[in-house]
């Protein structure tokens, strides 16, 4: 479970790098913006519509992993592992398969050429960096997170007294028998007589 906790906050920052570095990547070799939009178009990079649902998943996730995390260190949970530092190697991996199974997909078979695209090198040389400083953020995050729920657990509980209403007393008076009050039995209306 602890290992899960760091994956939740690390996937999330390590997917943001990834998508940077390629878009990075892409804005810096096509500075112009409608030759960058036909080099995307002829590539398969038409999801790139959707990149900003995709980094709001990301977003809800990382923020329910932190959400875990504070929930953690107020338990006084031990502290789990941390996200290992070979994970970096992930994103450039990631962007390899990402780069030719967009092109797969988009034309049908692999261009062996993309790989000394300058897009595609510069998109693989941030990938590095970027994930590093995700791995760093994480980490930095986590510790915040379990921070937070130690210093809530340390705080002093408030003590409420218990509020208990007094049930009310009331003194009703007495209600006067019906014949009392001047009134007869039940029964029928007295028929008039002319």
């Amino acid at each position: 479970m602890r290992q899960r906790l760091a994956w939740l906050s690390t996937a999330p920052l390590m997917f943001a790098g990834l998508i940077a570095g390629h878009l990075l990547a892409y804005r810096l070799v096509y500075s112009d913006a409608h030759a960058r939009a036909d080099a995307l178009a002829r590539s398969g990079h038409a999801y790139f519509d959707y990149i900003p649902l995709a980094l709001s998943v990301s977003l809800g996730v990382l923020l329910a992993g932190l959400g875990l995390q504070a929930a953690a260190g107020f338990r006084g949970e031990r502290r789990g592992p941390l996200a290992s530092p070979l994970i970096v190697l992930l994103p450039p991996i990631a962007f390899v398969v990402q780069e030719l199974a967009e092109r797969l997909a988009h034309t049908g078979h692999v261009p062996w050429a993309v790989v000394v695209q300058p897009a595609f090198l510069l998109g693989l040389a941030f990938q590095l960096p970027f994930a590093l400083a995700a791995l760093i953020v994480a980490w930095l995050l986590d510790s915040a997170a379990r921070a937070v729920g130690h210093a809530l657990r340390d705080l002093p509980l408030p003590a409420f007294e218990p509020f208990a209403p007094e049930p009310a007393h009331v003194v009703a008076a007495p209600r006067p028998a019906g014949l009392a009050r001047g009134y007869g039995e039940r029964a029928p209306p007295f028929a008039r007589r002319p």
